[in-house]
Order: structure tokens, then C-alpha cells, then sequence
């Protein structure tokens, strides 16, 4: 069977003839060999596609299957339904922000110490912090030994000031490496980052569960110990033994209520005191400790909820 092109066709066909290798007999001196005519060769040379016409036969048969994929997975009836969550975007997909510090869901906490006296606040603080950051792990006393042994030598039962606060904290391994007498939340994110955590005075009504809007509360030592992707603070309060999640302006309002109030208030860095005395713990973190001031740190108010009151 023969076919007839156009001339043009026939013209544009044979310009790609044109390029054989060198070397190689041309179509036309082939079909003479073998006895074909000239029609034969130009039927034959559109029947073999040409590398750039596969490639190209190729990239259209992928488009289709690519588009032919993607309309099935939206058709209702067949593939993954519209509401796919490998589809989703946005909040529900985006990953949770990371934690500066850190810690396990807000209420009571086998680690936070309650204060056993009205007053005995700061050396629930210096021992929690001693057990978690200081080099006197293996003291046998129990905890409550512990703040007896520390409000007996440090204090004269009224409280504990910044002062008195950084010598219990010496005493049990740890030490004050940085103060502000207010909440500087770019220090103590950096401390929370690295590790480190803060005891922090504050009026007692800002965590104190059962203080009324407007109430005054008393000077009272907590820890921070975490902060979360919304910028809350963990609060750690010896006076309920229970975390509690603080915004960080409310949490530096309450060190701003503590000097409005009580003279006294603001942060104190803790780190761990390894490769330092005793001594010279107290030495360094005394001489910081002057930037809270000398108001000794008490309870909450709410004594007769709690049973137990800080100091």
C-alpha cells in the first residue's frame, strides 16, 4: 500500500530525513537497494518515531496520568475524600512550637514541695531547687528535714529575704548566678533554655487560687521552672504544692504588686554551684541578692484554705 502526502508534508518529513549519521546510507539509497519506492520510505519514516517525538509522547502520557491522579483523589466517589488530612494546611497541621523548658500538665506535682509552716516558703523553694539543680543530692534528711534544718540556721522564723534565700541556696548545691528586681523575661527565657530555673518573690494573690480580684496577698517565694509556646510560665508554689501556669505579664505584675506593697520583690537566676564552695556560692549570690531587696518572703493569705502557709 502507498501513500500520498502533500508536498509541504512531504517537504518537512524529508528535511528530518536529511539528518542521517554519517556514514549511513540515506532512506532514499536504502529503498533503491531493496527495491521500494519512493512513498514506501516516507510512510516508513512517519511510522518510527523520532527520540524528541518518544520524549515528547512521553511528557504528554505523564501530564495525563499526573492530571487523571489528581481528579481522582477530588472526585467524591473514588480516592481520598475532600476533607484528606494529608491535604490539610494551617494551624491543624502546623507543628506545636517548642517548649522553653517545659513540664508535665499544670496541678499537683510529686516535685513541688509544700511548705510545712506560715512561714517556711523560701526553704521549700532552696530545697526544691537544691533537688533538682544542687550537688547535695545524697543528703539523707527527708525534705521536710531539710527546710527545718535550713529556716533554723538561715532565718529567725519570719520569712526569708533574697539574702537569706541565696545562703540556703549555697548550703543545698545550687547558686544565684543573675538578679533583676523585675520580671526580665529575656534573662530568664535564656536561663530556662540552658537549663537553669528562678525563684521569684511576688505578691501571693497573683497565684493564690483563692484570692479575690484586687486582693493583696503577702511577699511570697515560687519558682518558674518552664515556659510554654503560649508564653505562660510554670509556677511552681510551695504554699498549694500544685504547678500553676502564669502569663508572663501577670507574672511580672505580681513582682511589681511585691514592691508596691512589700518593698521588696523580683528574680533570682539558679544554676547548679558544681566546682564552687559553699562559701563562695553565698559570697557571689549575696551580692546579687541586694537588687530584691530585704523584705522577707512569706505565705498566701488563704492559710486557712491551704493548711499550710509560705514564707
Amino acid at each position: 500500500m502507498s501513500v500520498s502526502l502533500p508536498s509541504n508534508l512531504l517537504r518537512s518529513i524529508l528535511s528530518r530525513v536529511d539528518v542521517t549519521p554519517p556514514g549511513q546510507p540515506s532512506p532514499e539509497a536504502a529503498a533503491q537497494q531493496v527495491g521500494l519506492s519512493q512513498d514506501q520510505v516516507v510512510a516508513g519514516v512517519e511510522s518510527t518515531a523520532t527520540p524528541v517525538q518518544a520524549e515528547q509522547a512521553t511528557d504528554a502520557f505523564a501530564a495525563e496520568a499526573l492530571t487523571q491522579t489528581w481528579a481522582n483523589r477530588f472526585q467524591p466517589a473514588a480516592g481520598a475524600p475532600l476533607d484528606d488530612s494529608s491535604f490539610r494546611v494551617g494551624l491543624a497541621g502546623a507543628p506545636q512550637a517548642p517548649e522553653i523548658g517545659g513540664w508535665d500538665d499544670v496541678g499537683k506535682d510529686p516535685d513541688v514541695i509544700q511548705q510545712t509552716k506560715e512561714n517556711n516558703c523560701g526553704s521549700a523553694v532552696a530545697v526544691m531547687l537544691g533537688n533538682e539543680l544542687g550537688t547535695s543530692k545524697t543528703q539523707p534528711e527527708s525534705n521536710t528535714q531539710k527546710m527545718d534544718a535550713l529556716e533554723s540556721r538561715f532565718t529567725d522564723g519570719k520569712g526569708t529575704t533574697p539574702h537569706e534565700l541565696s545562703n540556703m541556696l549555697a548550703n543545698q548545691g545550687a547558686k544565684v548566678t543573675q538578679t533583676s528586681s523585675t520580671l526580665d523575661k529575656g534573662v530568664l527565657d535564656q536561663a530556662l533554655s540552658g537549663g537553669g530555673k528562678a525563684a521569684v518573690m511576688v505578691d501571693s494573690s497573683v497565684v493564690d487560687p483563692t484570692a479575690k480580684g484586687g486582693e493583696t496577698g503577702r511577699a511570697h517565694w515560687v519558682t518558674v521552672e518552664g515556659k510554654d509556646d503560649q508564653g505562660r510560665y510554670l509556677v511552681k508554689d510551695p504554699s498549694t504544692g500544685k504547678n500553676v501556669a502564669v502569663d508572663a505579664d501577670k507574672l511580672a505584675n505580681a513582682v511589681d504588686k511585691s514592691w508596691e506593697q512589700h518593698q521588696g520583690g523580683g528574680m533570682m537566676i539558679v544554676e547548679s554551684a558544681q566546682g564552687a564552695s559553699e562559701a563562695q556560692a553565698a559570697q557571689e549570690g549575696g551580692e546579687k541578692a541586694v537588687a530584691l531587696g530585704n523584705t522577707d518572703g512569706g505565705g498566701s493569705r488563704a492559710m486557712g484554705n491551704f493548711g499550710r502557709e509560705s514564707s
